[in-house]
């Protein structure tokens, strides 16, 4: 299947945490079930996340234009166009990307998509848990925070 710019449009975003986010979710409009590969774009002060890790999914982002902050664990690095972050399943490093520029920056961000997977997200202490389509996010002390399906 080909997939023209002019077909996938972004699903906009605006939250007050996050800031303004564009997602193209190229994956799902190609019919792939076996990953998720999306083109986001982040104004400045934006952020893709909060800071998290997978225990069953890799993940990879590949900077298109302007400049991604990556932060893993208490750490900060500038990626710039054609630099990659690499996340692979199973290792605590929690991460994000964010734009501390002053201009627009787009990556694509690669992701496998397993059966099942817990996503931890430490600054909160809640934790993401994935079963097929269905999905829960709990407290830390184990109750149930929200659930849903993909």
């Amino acid at each position: 299947m080909i997939i023209r710019k002019t077909e996938a449009q972004a699903d906009h975003a605006e939250h007050a945490s996050f800031g303004i986010t564009d997602t193209v979710r190229l994956s799902a409009f190609g019919g792939l079930t076996q990953y998720g590969a999306y083109v986001q774009t982040l104004q400045p002060g934006a952020r893709s996340s909060n800071r998290h890790w997978h225990e069953n999914e890799d993940e990879m982002l590949y900077v298109l234009s302007g400049q991604v902050t990556i932060t893993e664990g208490d750490r900060e690095e500038v990626l710039q166009p054609g630099d990659t972050a690499c996340w692979p399943a199973g290792a605590p490093i929690a991460h994000r990307a964010s734009n501390q520029s002053d201009a627009p920056c787009t990556y694509m961000i690669v992701g496998t998509r397993v059966e099942r997977d817990i996503c931890h997200y430490p600054d909160t202490g809640r934790t993401l848990h994935r079963e097929g389509s269905a999905w829960r996010l709990l407290e830390a002390d184990g109750r149930v925070f929200k659930t849903g399906s993909f």
